[in-house]
C-alpha cells in the first residue's frame, strides 16, 4: 500500500469517528427526553450486553451457516448451467425465455409461495438466497465461456479432443475468472437477501434479531443488528475480493 492510499485510509477512519461523534451528540439529549433513536453509547452498551449473553455469537453463526448453504447451492447450479449454456448455444436459445422471465422476479416476491411450499423455517430462507445468487452467477458463467478465444476450441476440436477434455482444460479454466467475479457479486447479493429470509419466522440469526428488537421496542438492538450486518457484509466482500485477485493472478484469461 503506497503512502497516498495510507492517507486516504486515515481520512476514512477520521470520517467514521466524526460520524460516531455526530451521532452521539445529536441524539443523546433527545433520547433522554423520550426520543426513539438511541445514541452510539447506548448502542455500544447493548452490543456488550448481547455479546456477554452469547446472543451475538449465536446470531452470527446461524446467519453465516444459512449464507454459506444458500450461496453454495445457488452458485453451484448457476455455474454448472452457465458453463453448459455458454458451450452449447442451441441449449441457451431453448432456455432463454425461461431465464429472462424468471430473472427479473425479485426473490422477495416469492415469499407467499415459499411459505406455502416450505412453510416457515430454514428451507424458505435458503431458497431465497439460492434464487437470488443463481441468475448473476449463471449470466457471468455464460459470459466467461463466450470470452474464451475461439482458436483454442477450434484447435481442440481439430485434435479430436472429447467434450470432457475441452471442458476440463479449456472451458472451466477460461471461464473461472468471470466466475470468480460472479462469486464476489453473489456473496453480496446473498448477504442482503439473507436478512429478508430470516424474517420468515426463523427464531435465530441477525434478521431475527432485528424483528425481535422491533417487537420489544428496543431500537438499540435493531441498530446493533444492522451494524453487524454491515460489518460482516464488508468483511465478506473483502474476502471474496482477495479470492478474485488470487484467481486472476493464477489463471489470467484464456
Amino acid at each position: 500500500m503506497n503512502k497516498k492510499n495510507i492517507v486516504f485510509r486515515i481520512l476514512s477512519l477520521v470520517l467514521i469517528i466524526m460520524f460516531l461523534l455526530l451521532w452521539e451528540f445529536s441524539t443523546h439529549k433527545s433520547y433522554l427526553e423520550g426520543g426513539e433513536i438511541p445514541p452510539f453509547s447506548v448502542v455500544f452498551q447493548t452490543f456488550i450486553e448481547l455479546l456477554h449473553n452469547g446472543v451475538i455469537e449465536e446470531s452470527i453463526l446461524d446467519s453465516l451457516i444459512r449464507f454459506i448453504i444458500g450461496l453454495t447451492i445457488g452458485s453451484t447450479l448457476g455455474i454448472i448451467l452457465g458453463l453448459l449454456l455458454g458451450r452449447f448455444i442451441p441449449l441457451e436459445i431453448t432456455l432463454e425465455p425461461f431465464i429472462q422471465f424468471f430473472r427479473p422476479i425479485s426473490p422477495i416476491a416469492w415469499l407467499p409461495i415459499i411459505v406455502l411450499w416450505f412453510g416457515i423455517g430454514e428451507l424458505g430462507c435458503i431458497f431465497i438466497i439460492a434464487y437470488a445468487v443463481f441468475f448473476p452467477i449463471l449470466l457471468l458463467s455464460i459470459s466467461g465461456v463466450r470470452q474464451i478465444q475461439p482458436t483454442l476450441l477450434m484447435m481442440a476440436n481439430n485434435f479430436g479432443a472429447s467434450e470432457w477434455i475441452i471442458f476440463r482444460h479449456i472451458i472451466l479454466p477460461g471461464a473461472f475468472v468471470s466466475i470468480a467475479s460472479g462469486l464476489k457479486l453473489a456473496a453480496s447479493i446473498a448477504w442482503i437477501h439473507l436478512v429478508a429470509g430470516e424474517m420468515l419466522g426463523i427464531q435465530s440469526g441477525l434478521g431475527y434479531l432485528i424483528i425481535d428488537g422491533r417487537n420489544l421496542l428496543r431500537m438499540e438492538v435493531v441498530i446493533v443488528a444492522m451494524i453487524l450486518i454491515g460489518i460482516l457484509g464488508f468483511l465478506l466482500h473483502y474476502l471474496f475480493s482477495i479470492l478474485e485477485r488470487y484467481i486472476r493472478s493464477k489463471l489470467g484469461s484464456l
